[in-house]
């Protein structure tokens, strides 16, 4: 695992002790999703599955209870808007989406829901907020937490 991930895991454990998913997680998230995972989001998933972290409500990484995730928040999405299928639903804050792209960088895009038709073309009217890995993007909301909670 790189090093930053591994530093990153060390904190988030530090406040959420015991959460994660397993190969066969990631797995199912492929193949119902048809893409391969980055590798950050892979190495992340084995400590964080999703959740309320740095004022961001992630979707759940599995199917395991009712609550939305990111599985068939996608999925739903495609059909709905035609999310182009390269990408992964991540969170949908207020008014907003935050997408994962699968095949290019910038990795992570959050950006004003009503521009979904632009996603593709990477060209918004209001410019996103963007990071090149997940690792960045988790990162971010990591620091945005311990910081709320004064650590």
């Amino acid at each position: 695992m790189d090093k930053k991930i591994l530093e990153m895991k060390k904190s988030y454990e530090t406040l959420f002790p015991e959460d994660g998913i397993n190969n066969a997680e990631l797995t199912e998230i492929e193949k119902k999703l048809e893409i391969e995972l980055p590798e950050s989001f892979c190495e992340i998933s084995t400590f964080f599955s999703g959740g309320y972290l740095g004022s961001i409500s992630n979707y759940s990484f599995t199917r395991v209870d009712s609550s939305l995730n990111i599985i068939d928040e996608t999925i739903r999405l495609r059909e709905t808007v035609n999310l182009p299928t390269r990408f992964v639903v991540l969170a949908e804050p207020s008014e907003s989406l935050i997408v994962m792209d699968t095949k290019s960088t910038p990795s992570v895009i959050w950006f004003d829901a009503v521009e979904i038709s632009e996603l593709e073309k990477n060209s918004f009217t209001s410019k996103p907020d963007e990071w090149d890995t997940y690792a960045d993007y988790f990162k971010a909301i990591l620091e945005e937490e311990e910081e709320e909670r004064g650590l």
